[in-house]
């Protein structure tokens, strides 16, 4: 595969610095010690108490695929993992989500599996009939990038009387909040400008997701008159023209497949299945990068607060000073009168004592006489 080396070399030092900071967020800098605390941990606590504005970043990247049914989205999962882990062929074979990740071992997760392995899926079961449409594939590979993505095949898009067991539309749009990047396939054949593709990119345009967004026509290899595959272009474009926020940016390169066997028929379509590889290694680029900023961000936000935390005590100790002070000298001031008092009635009260004891001298003395 072109770039295969490039993009296992990116893979390899992306991998471990998203997987570093993830570890960070989850164990700390002594994961595993006894008392170590990861700075999720910490957000979490009460003292801290920003355990809704941190969130813990992902080991990997999302990237998206969007298209009408027969786009070859999973063929080029395919392709780029190097293992057939999705369902291809003229059926429309994807009619739900099927995410393909890199693991240890290979396997299929159904659909409250899937959810319980990416945690920010928790919501996505809310659309009526999805949970049994959604498909987890893992994958063993290690090719290009693919340790550091994870791929989100959508349900193929076509018009007519086709019904989805789900709210495919809606569903699009939620997972479109959140993934890293968005290729949106067209196929040439017929199905390019399907109704309901459109209708997916003209919402998609209509959020903030315009930067994360890339169009691209597949299977060009299908095409093989220069003329014809011009004017599919053009039909595309001008079907997209309306729809699209970012027209002056607008760029559809072609790309199909590489020939697995050299007997096959030359083709001499430009083939840019390398700017698709590059922006997902782009993305991934991208995500360590957002990824160590999020980090410093964290941690400046849990060292203002555990400042603001210190100014606080420091000020409550200087109250509580104060007001120790304040109690101290009161009860001194309260025992020093309190003695007074003692004093003073002591005081009485021994004249009290003595003016008796005179009266009663004066009284016996006066009987003796």
């Amino acid at each position: 595969m072109n770039g295969n080396l490039a993009g296992e070399v990116i893979a390899s030092a992306s991998e471990q610095v998203l997987k570093k900071i993830f570890e960070l967020y989850e164990h700390g800098l002594s994961a595993g010690a006894p008392g170590s605390i990861g700075i999720k941990g910490i957000a979490d606590s009460k003292l801290i108490g920003l355990g809704k504005q941190i969130r813990k970043p992902r080991k990997k990247i999302s990237v998206m695929i969007v298209g009408n049914h027969s786009a070859g989205k999973s063929s080029f999962i395919n392709w780029y993992i190097g293992e057939r882990v999705v369902k291809t062929g003229v059926a429309i074979e994807t009619r739900g989500f099927i995410l393909c990740t890199s693991g240890r071992k290979r396997e299929t997760l159904t659909g409250d599996a899937t959810i319980r392995y990416f945690d920010y899926l928790e919501d996505f079961g809310q659309f009526e009939g999805l949970l049994p449409n959604l498909f987890t594939e893992i994958s063993t590979s290690k090719e290009q990038s693919f340790s550091c993505v994870d791929f989100v095949d959508t349900p193929g898009l076509v018009d007519g009387d086709m019904k989805y067991p789900f709210n495919v539309k809606d569903s699009i749009m939620w997972m479109a909040d959140h993934v890293d990047l968005i290729l949106v396939f067209f196929d040439p054949i017929g199905q390019a400008t399907c109704k309901r593709t459109m209708e997916v990119v003209e919402q998609l345009n209509h959020t903030h997701h315009l930067e994360k967004i890339h169009y691209f026509m597949s299977k060009a290899d299908e095409v093989i008159d220069e003329r014809d595959r011009q004017r599919v272009l053009i039909q595309i474009t001008q079907n997209l023209a309306t729809r699209i926020r970012n027209s002056h940016a607008f760029n559809l390169p072609t790309f199909y497949l590489p020939h697995e066997d050299d007997g096959g028929l030359p083709c001499n379509i430009p083939n840019a299945i390398d700017d698709v590889c590059n922006e997902i290694d782009k993305a991934v680029n991208q995500t360590v990068q957002k990824t160590l900023r999020q980090l410093k961000a964290d941690c400046a936000s849990i060292q203002a607060v555990i400042q603001q935390r210190r100014q606080q005590d420091a000020a409550a100790r200087a109250v509580n000073s104060n007001r120790t002070s304040n109690g101290l000298l009161l009860f001194g001031g309260g025992l020093l009168i309190s003695m007074l008092l003692l004093w003073v009635l002591a005081t009485r009260l021994a004249g009290a004592l003595c003016s008796i004891g005179v009266t009663a001298y004066n009284g016996a003395a006066a009987t003796a006489a």
